[in-house]
């Protein structure tokens, strides 16, 4: 029998900065009508960031349909300059494009949207990880 590489995998998914991902399948992380998000100024965003619709679209259905996980597409897929592999880090409204914040407003926090957002740079498919008010 092959070793069992899964704690191997867990460490080492740890040291690149990888996270699990708690809704991989879940679906598009919308917020339904009567979940209010609260008053903050920051959104911890994680996106991933690929050229084409149709690429973001096949994307968007391997990560619904449990092929792989967000996290894991932004590693392989995700074209952003930033070299973070698709991690946004704590950003305030100003400092991203207005269509990707809007998006990002209608996103659970903690899940992603399954379809992909227009700027721009190109199409995103956005996770929001978190989201708080920082005191200047």
């Amino acid at each position: 029998m092959g070793k069992d590489r899964r704690k191997e995998k867990q460490i080492e998914d740890e040291a690149l900065g990888k996270q699990a991902d708690k809704f991989g399948k879940k679906g598009d992380g919308k917020l339904r009508p009567e979940e209010q998000v609260k008053s903050f100024s920051h959104q911890e965003c994680r996106h991933i960031l690929v050229e084409k619709q149709g690429e973001a679209l096949r994307i968007s259905e391997d990560i619904h349909n449990g092929k792989i996980t967000f996290n894991e597409a932004a590693f392989q897929f995700s074209q952003d300059k930033a070299g973070a592999h698709g991690l946004l880090g704590w950003k305030a409204q100003h400092e991203l494009d207005q269509d990707f914040w809007a998006a990002a407003l209608t996103c659970k926090e903690g899940d992603w949207l399954r379809e992909p957002v227009k700027t721009q740079w190109g199409w995103h498919l956005i996770m929001v990880q978190g989201r708080k008010t920082l005191k200047k």
